[in-house]
């Protein structure tokens, strides 16, 4: 029996421990530690009345530090895992990353991701499952799924995009690291790469700016919810988005 210790609780998360706690056998889930800023979502959406009608703790992040487990999960989870945490399940800590890695590390990757694709002439994404180290996305990479980034995507669309692959990258591997007694193989991770913090986004456009740079950046920073780009005309600010013709 695989003790196994899940965090996260964004819709995604909820899917995929629905699965492992269903679908998985000779698993017991130890505990569920949902996000700290819990994402809004339905009730039957929710993982923690999903997991106290099995029976299953759901605890504060505080309180996991004496848990004894074999195998950590963090899924979509909103914090970085101090290295007490990631080194005490004797078969690590696996984490699902919206992100090629290495490529991008760190947040907001979708809207790298289209603000360089151009430039770069790199017109790939995708979800990686890695092993935790005690730095940010760099631990080796078990699997990952590739997803292509259009030409008029926005970071929305791209998002909704990758994200659909997050359930398929857990199911086709949770079945093997549950059943081994050991960390799976796993690549370590090589070639460029570029980590990014949430603090490093403007979303302020120069409309003196090559045009197709104007256009990735107005489709980068387009997503519902999110702050919206715009560009500064007589001191005033006039918010930019992407129609149709």
């Amino acid at each position: 029996m695989t003790r196994v210790l899940f965090l996260g609780s964004h819709l995604r998360s909820f899917h995929c421990f629905r699965y492992l706690a269903e679908s998985v056998s000779d698993v017991a889930v130890v505990a569920v530690v949902p996000h700290q800023t819990q994402p809004p979502i339905r009730e039957d959406q929710d993982i923690r009345p999903f997991a106290r009608a099995r029976g299953i703790p759901v605890l504060a992040f505080p309180e996991i530090a004496d848990l004894d487990y074999d195998l950590g999960i963090s899924l979509m989870f909103d914090r970085m895992l101090p290295p007490a945490v990631v080194d005490r399940p004797r078969r690590g800590f696996v984490n699902v990353h919206l992100g090629p890695l290495p490529r991008f590390r760190g947040a907001n990757s979708v809207l790298h991701a289209i603000r360089l694709a151009r430039r770069e002439n790199h017109w790939t994404f995708g979800v990686t499952m890695h092993y935790i180290d005690h730095t940010l996305d760099t631990g080796p990479v078990i699997d990952r799924i590739d997803v292509p980034i259009f030409e008029d995507d926005t970071a929305y669309a791209l998002h909704g995009r990758a994200s659909e692959q997050i359930y398929e990258l857990f199911v086709r591997n949770i079945h093997r690291l549950v059943a081994s007694a050991e960390r799976l193989p796993a690549t370590p991770q090589s070639g460029p790469s570029s980590s990014f913090r949430r603090s490093e986004v403007t979303h302020e456009i120069d409309l003196s700016a090559d045009p197709d740079e104007i256009y990735d950046l107005v489709r980068a920073l387009t997503f519902p919810g999110k702050p919206r780009p715009y560009a500064l005309v007589g001191g005033r600010k006039l918010y930019l988005s992407i129609t149709e013709d």
